[in-house]
């Protein structure tokens, strides 16, 4: 895989996305246990949905930097789906935890919303490697130039 999943936990390490899922994740578990909520409810659905089209967002916006770049290959696209497939799993596995463990959503949450807020920081900087930051705020791309760095020392060989 050219992007391993422990490669992409320190990634959220680094660009905060771990300390942003356990915020938002504490926030929402707070608000499940007030609520009374027990199993897979519309509001975890909601939180699956939300990940799912950050996901397919970053996906297909990646597969158009790779093309336009030169750099697309069917193995890395594989190899992506693959990847976020696992993070599915992972995310599943974290509400079955909090199930095992009687914790409400938290550990679920903390991941779905970690990998939602890492999926969106990629698709974001991917829409800037591609030139369409025209059309988006600015202050977004300054909060995630750590980020835009990487996509464009990536797919243009070069620093910003």
């Amino acid at each position: 895989m050219s992007q391993s999943l422990a490669e992409v936990f320190q990634k959220m390490i680094v660009n905060k996305s771990l300390t942003l899922g356990l915020i938002t994740g504490s926030v929402g578990a707070f608000f499940d246990a007030v609520l009374g909520a027990k199993g897979f409810h519309l509001l975890h659905g909601y939180i699956v949905a939300l990940l799912a089209i950050a996901v397919i967002c970053d996906y297909s916006v990646g597969v158009r930097v790779a093309k336009k770049s030169g750099q697309y290959e069917s193995n890395k696209g594989i190899d992506a789906v693959i990847r976020d497939g696992h993070i599915f799993a992972i995310v599943a596995m974290g509400w079955i935890i909090d199930q095992l463990l009687g914790t409400g959503a938290f550990i679920f949450a903390v991941l779905a919303l970690s990998f939602t807020y890492h999926n969106i920081q990629s698709f974001a900087a991917n829409l800037y490697v591609l030139g369409w930051d025209k059309h988006f705020p600015m202050w977004l791309f300054r909060i995630l130039e750590s980020e835009i760095n990487a996509k464009v020392k990536k797919y243009k060989g070069e620093g910003k």
